[in-house]
């Protein structure tokens, strides 16, 4: 028992084991990332088809396979052109980026006193929030429900959380 005392976080409250709980589990999701696209494709799972406006030859020199625009949310997910926007690159840069604010969030697990580490945490749960609510709402490469709720409330909670707690624990600005 003492082994496992020691390499927990030496922080006061439950705020820096919510983070490192968070932490671990983020590290399985960016190896998942880099094996598998089937869970990320659970969260990701928008159905996409070519944009009609698009044509096939560009006529203002900017190649059509170039447009951020090129595929549009499908009316019927069920189509057969219908395709979700996950590919080998973006699971690996969505395993990256997890794996990137994993290593800050862990850090600042042990380092909560820290005014601008503490901020840094902050930042990642906003970026996450942020992410999460772009794809749901303005790109619309996802659904809402059981898979994505996990992201959202883990966000949530930390930015409602975090804020109310900061005095607690910074004791270096």
């Amino acid at each position: 028992m003492d082994f496992i005392a020691s390499i927990l976080p030496p922080g006061k409250g439950i705020l820096p084991y919510y983070m490192l709980i968070l932490s671990v589990v983020s590290i399985g999701n960016s190896l998942q990332a880099y094996l598998t696209l089937h869970f990320s494709r659970r969260v990701y799972n928008g159905r996409f088809v070519p944009n009609p406006q698009l044509k096939k030859a560009a006529t203002d020199g900017r190649d059509p396979e170039d447009r951020t625009d090129k595929l549009v949310p499908a009316s019927n997910p069920q189509d057969p052109k219908a395709v979700d926007q996950l590919t080998p690159l973006a699971g690996r840069l969505f395993g990256t980026w997890t794996l990137i604010t994993c290593i800050v969030r862990c850090y600042a697990a042990y380092h909560l006193h820290i005014g601008p580490v503490y901020n840094i945490a902050i930042w990642t749960y906003v970026v996450a929030l942020g992410h999460f609510a772009s794809e749901l709402f303005v790109f619309k490469s996802m659904s809402f429900g059981v898979p994505q709720l996990f992201p959202f409330c883990l966000a949530t909670t930390a930015l409602i959380w975090m804020p109310m707690v900061r005095d607690y624990y910074v004791e270096f600005n």
